[in-house]
């Protein structure tokens, strides 16, 4: 029986002394989150999988949802494109503070995306929030409404 550990392939890396000296950071603030040592090599292992997840094409899902949101039959009324950001935060458990924080959109503009007041949000703060959000998928986070 071949395990996942059986099939990994041995791969050198070289990194700069600043990167090896913020994993070691990383790695001492997770041992004393989770109570127990955490390897440089699960840290570095778990960042390039979250990177090749965020790398990723979108899925056939989240295909077909934007496309269903951006292209309209004729003779349908006109409609604004929504978010669900507020609604996905309410979820996680995230306050609106934190997304401040971790976007850098001021609080100001980062209400009024949050409430839909504004209907022209940039790809940057919507990239920043969903970022922000741990990347969650696209069709729960649009959805149109009739104007």
């Amino acid at each position: 029986m071949i395990t996942d550990q059986d099939s990994r392939i041995p791969v050198t890396i070289y990194l700069k002394p600043s990167t090896v000296e913020q994993l070691k950071q990383i790695s001492h603030y997770l041992a004393v989150r989770e109570q127990q040592e955490v390897p440089l090599e699960r840290i570095i292992r778990a960042a390039i999988a979250d990177y090749i997840d965020m790398m990723a094409p979108l899925s056939d899902t989240d295909t077909t949802a934007l496309k269903s949101l951006l292209f309209e039959p004729n003779n349908e009324k006109p409609y604004a494109i929504k978010n669900r950001f507020k609604e996905i935060m309410k979820q996680k458990g995230i306050k609106a503070v934190q997304i401040h924080r971790d976007t850098g959109i001021s609080e100001s503009n980062l209400s009024q995306l949050l409430n839909n007041k504004n209907l022209n949000m940039t790809l940057d703060s919507f990239l920043r929030i969903w970022l922000a959000l741990d990347c969650p998928p696209i069709a729960d986070c649009l959805y149109r409404e009739n104007l």
